[in-house]
């Protein structure tokens, strides 16, 4: 396995940073860029190594690049509510393809329709993530909890 930026990064790998890799993107027919821009630069800023892969993705390309690029944790986000019917499934997938122990967030709008952040949490816990953020009032949060998740894993 050839763990470094790679054709699964795309071209918006930030080469300086340094820390556990980390693969982001936008699931679904979902193109809401700027946010998931912001946070891989928040990332790069919080000692993480951000691959991102953009918009319009689905589990296997998150589970493709967090194989190539040897990523610790991968964060899938959502803004027009796409993620429930796109990532069903996600944990066993990435188990299947051996790559159980990358830890799995979820964070944006990720439902369709207005529910609350407990029963989104408890949908998307049961597709296998083990950390959600519906509709976080910043990144915050999600740097915290990688930081705290990957601590063992810095380098």
């Amino acid at each position: 396995m050839d763990t470094s930026p790679g054709s699964a990064a795309g071209p918006d790998v930030l080469h300086d940073a340094s820390g556990p890799g980390v693969v982001l993107g936008v699931v679904g027919h979902d193109i809401h860029v700027v946010a998931n821009r912001i946070l891989a630069i928040g990332l790069a800023e919080e000692g993480f190594r951000p691959y991102n892969l953009g918009t319009s993705n689905d589990i296997v390309d998150f589970s493709d690049a967090a194989w190539e690029t040897g990523a610790r944790a991968v964060l899938v986000a959502s803004v027009n509510g796409e993620g429930e019917a796109a990532c069903a499934g996600i944990g066993a997938h990435f188990t299947a393809v051996g790559l159980g122990d990358v830890l799995l967030y979820a964070g944006g709008n990720l439902v369709v329709g207005d529910r609350s952040s407990a029963e989104v949490e408890r949908l998307f816990t049961g597709f296998g993530f083990h950390r959600v953020f519906h509709r976080p009032p910043s990144f915050r949060p999600v740097f915290d909890a990688l930081k705290r998740d990957l601590v063992d894993a810095r380098s």
